[in-house]
Formats: structure tokens, C-alpha cells, sequence
């Protein structure tokens, strides 16, 4: 019983880990062969800004992508559908991240989570290294201002439930130029769990970064 026991936490880790592996069970994502990540682009005719920003973006930090045109074929307008998508054009998946429309910030969470710190530009290196402690494992983040309101509720919320947590006053700070910059910092507050990146007050769904990043480091 033990060894089936652990037979199965290995198959489960090994899933977690390289979804690729396992097509039958139908991960939605983009893996190669050996369930190393990969990253798509959906475009169309009616995004050109903002599906090239996308492309730039990406070609910019080295990352190797395949650009997928909806009105080429209806398979690529199934795999899509497929994949999440919705009619938000571009569409950018990365492994098992999706990232809707193009926004530089989000980007860069979706390939921190997938490919840790290759791909981040060097100033994002500079704030992404506060996400983390110096074992690897990651911090609660939030980029906030005083006057914001949400940044409170958000602030009340992860002290109740006795979470730790860091702050940065984005408004307050010399770096602010920079910060807003890099970190494509439009609104209060954004908290990062590691690489991943929430808008807005949502400790819910900071408790679900912390609870699969803790899966991770199992």
C-alpha cells in the first residue's frame, strides 16, 4: 500500500511538473514533446499594434515563439478555443499560462512562472529578486500607495489571516519612474507571489499562489 501510495505522488509531481508527459489527460497548455513549456501567439488581422507589441516584446528578451494567425485554419481557431481563448486578440500562451490582450507586466509573470528568471529584462531582475528569500522560496509583494484604498483592504486582509508580507510605497519611492516602468505598475496595488503577478485586492487568489507554490517545493 505504501509503495502504490508513493507511486502515485511521483506520477502526481512528475504531472505537476511535466504536464507535457501526459497528453491523454488533457492539460490545457503548450509543452513539447518532453513537457518543457512553449509559447504561442494568436493573432489576427484586426490587432496589428498590440499583437506586434506582443511579438517585439518577446522578441526583444530572446524568447522563442510560434505566431498563430486565427483565420489560417480552423484547427488554429479550435486550439484557441481550446487554450481559453475568447476573442481577446493577442493571445499568449506560455505553458500553462494565458496572458489576454498584451500587458508588459503580466507577460513577465507568465514567463517568470514558466521559465523562472531567463527571460526577465534587467530591471525586472532588480525587483523580481525582492519576491523571493534568499532559500528560493516566494514572498508576498505588494506595490501599493498610502492613499489607496484597495491597497488597505488588501493590507487588512493578509494581516488577518497573518500572512507575511512586504510593501513598497510605488509613489513614495526614488525609484518610482523606474518601478512603474518595469514592473508595468497602472493601478493599486499589485502583489506578487514569487513570479506571479494579482491585480487588485484579491488575497484569495494570493492564498492560491501560496498554496501551489508550497505544492512545488514538496
Amino acid at each position: 500500500m505504501k509503495k502504490l501510495i508513493a507511486l502515485i505522488v511521483a506520477i502526481g509531481a512528475l504531472y505537476y511538473f511535466k504536464p507535457g508527459l501526459f497528453p491523454a489527460f488533457g492539460h490545457k497548455g503548450a509543452f513539447d514533446a518532453k513537457g518543457n513549456p512553449q509559447v504561442l501567439v494568436f493573432t489576427d488581422s484586426n490587432c496589428a499594434d498590440w499583437c506586434a507589441k506582443a511579438m517585439q516584446d518577446l522578441r526583444e528578451r530572446g524568447v522563442s515563439f510560434q505566431e498563430l494567425h486565427l483565420a489560417e485554419s480552423e484547427a488554429i481557431r479550435d486550439r484557441y478555443q481550446k487554450l481559453g481563448g475568447t476573442g481577446t486578440i493577442p493571445y499568449v500562451v506560455v505553458g500553462s499560462q494565458v496572458v489576454p490582450g498584451y500587458h508588459k507586466g503580466k507577460m513577465a509573470s507568465a514567463l517568470g512562472r514558466a521559465y523562472g528568471d531567463k527571460y526577465l529584462t534587467r530591471a525586472e531582475h532588480i525587483f523580481y529578486a525582492s519576491h523571493f528569500k534568499p532559500d528560493g522560496s516566494p514572498t508576498v509583494y505588494m506595490y501599493g500607495a498610502s492613499w489607496c484604498g484597495y491597497c488597505r483592504i488588501m493590507r487588512e486582509e493578509l494581516e488577518k489571516r497573518h500572512i507575511p508580507y512586504a510593501e513598497v510605497d510605488v509613489e513614495k519611492s526614488s525609484d518610482r519612474a523606474l518601478i512603474e516602468d518595469a514592473m508595468a505598475i497602472d493601478g493599486f496595488p499589485v502583489t506578487y507571489v514569487g513570479y506571479e503577478r494579482i491585480d487588485g485586492e484579491k488575497v484569495d487568489a494570493v492564498l492560491a499562489a501560496l498554496k501551489t507554490a508550497g505544492n512545488r517545493r514538496m
